[in-house]
């Protein structure tokens, strides 16, 4: 019988629990005790053979004295800076169109995989903008469109522009005040679900 071919997740999470066992100076022997579960599961784990999923990992993060999310989350860097960067990146929007898009979305790229909190705040912060580009740039183009047929209420339509421009701007200074203050928070309003963690 063949065995399964090892996905990523499973050997980057095991490679995780293997590093942090090691750092702690637990053997195989005494880890596999300590959470409770059998010797030969935790060499799967560590193997990237298996995941750990629920009681099993909870049991592991509890006898390494650490949280899920450290473990799913290790090897990347804390640098409140870079988080704080890829937010303010948003208001280039005021200085050049989709800039709100463009400039997050390279440091989420980039920094993804190097930086704590990136993933999930980038994924955030990009659903929004993509939400906000969607309702405020057809929105210009009808100003724009009812100035030239003359149709009256254009100036309402703008200024409902003009309102979601500057709240979006506001958004992006509250939610650096969030971070810099590490509350953990979803830093932004509803918005489509495009991009997923």
């Amino acid at each position: 019988m063949r065995n399964k071919p090892k996905n990523n997740t499973m050997n980057e999470l095991g490679n995780r629990i293997l590093e942090i066992r090691k750092r702690k100076g637990l053997s195989q022997e005494e880890l596999s005790e300590m959470a409770g579960i059998s010797l030969r599961t935790l060499q799967r784990i560590e193997k990237g053979d298996t995941e750990p999923r629920g009681y099993t990992l909870k049991s592991i993060c509890q006898a390494l004295e650490v949280d899920v999310e450290e473990v799913y989350d290790y090897g990347k860097e804390p640098d409140k800076s870079v988080l704080l960067l890829m937010h303010l990146s948003v208001l280039s929007y005021l200085l050049m169109p989709l800039g709100n898009l463009v400039f997050p979305l390279i440091i989420w790229t980039t920094q993804k995989k190097k930086v704590l909190h990136v993933q999930e705040q980038g994924i955030s912060l990009l659903n929004f903008q993509i939400t906000w580009s969607l309702v405020t740039y057809p929105l210009v183009m009808l100003f724009a469109w009812m100035k030239i047929m003359h149709y009256p209420g254009s100036w309402y339509v703008f200024a409902a522009y003009l309102v979601l421009y500057f709240l979006n701007a506001l958004y992006v200074i509250r939610v650096c005040w969030l971070v810099s203050k590490d509350a953990s928070h979803d830093p932004y309003p509803v918005s489509f679900n495009l991009l997923k963690a």
